[in-house]
């Protein structure tokens, strides 16, 4: 791991495997260590996976503690590729990470190849509204993972020590406001049409947080998208249907 000066930014990274670039975008609150291992190393037998943590996040460190946008998000993501020297990559985005993603697309077209969409929405008028509560003194497994996941006694223990983990690496009070200030302010309802990349638009048909009909509007509003939708899973598919979630981006990326 190590670190990328973006503005006044000190971007924690990190790089696995080589091929095409795939940038990778977290949600709200978490790191790149909420990725977990299965789905990056995965997609790292077929590409260069860049890991990171957005500003207010994990181990990214700011000189500046303003208010900021989704929008200011994408310039972050896109100033990290121009400091790997990465003309042009595949952009995942997932939650909040997936509202990065699109305003990537949109402010940064020419560094984008393909897109893909995850667990995330539009924002504003032709949005379902997302349900965060449970990120804020309620429980991440729930918010994360089915019942029917966390019934196995195996997945709930797995589940537990990895969020014991990753939560120490979670935006702090002061971070997580401006985090959540910024989704406030996003709203791609009127400019999805602007996307022109290859889109997949993937989600669990169980998420409780953000929930799956909000990816219909993306897949139907974005032209030529393709959606995905994965049984029995939740929010944090990436981490319980990571071979699946992994099936589907490199079936689409190919």
């Amino acid at each position: 791991m190590t670190e990328a000066t973006v503005g006044n930014l000190s971007i924690h990274y990190e790089i696995k495997g080589s091929g095409h670039p795939l940038l990778m975008i977290m949600g709200l609150s978490f790191s790149l260590m909420d990725w977990g291992d299965e789905l990056p190393d995965e997609l790292a037998k077929h590409y260069q996976v860049i890991l990171f943590d957005n500003r207010d996040a994990g181990q990214t460190t700011s000189r500046s503690v303003e208010n900021y946008t989704i929008a200011d998000l994408a310039d972050d993501s896109a100033g990290l590729l121009e400091q790997l020297g990465i003309k042009q990559a595949h952009v995942f985005g997932v939650s909040m990470g997936g509202m990065v993603a699109q305003q990537f697309a949109l402010r940064h077209a020419a560094k984008l190849n393909k897109l893909v969409l995850g667990c995330t929405m539009a924002g504003s008028a032709c949005s379902i509204p997302a349900n965060l509560t449970s990120l804020v003194g309620g429980s991440l497994l729930d918010f994360l993972f089915t019942p029917s996941y966390l019934a196995d006694p195996d997945n709930k223990k797995k589940a537990q020590e990895f969020l014991a983990k990753t939560s120490l690496f979670h935006s702090k009070e002061n971070g997580f406001v401006r985090q959540m200030q910024a989704i406030a302010s996003h709203d791609t309802c009127n400019a999805l049409q602007d996307i022109k990349a290859p889109t997949l638009v993937i989600t669990g048909d169980s998420d409780v947080a953000i929930p799956p009909g909000n990816s219909d509007v993306l897949a139907q509003k974005i032209s030529g998208a393709q959606l995905a939708t994965i049984k029995g899973a939740a929010h944090g598919f990436v981490y319980s249907h990571a071979v699946e979630t992994a099936d589907a981006l490199i079936k689409f990326l190919l």
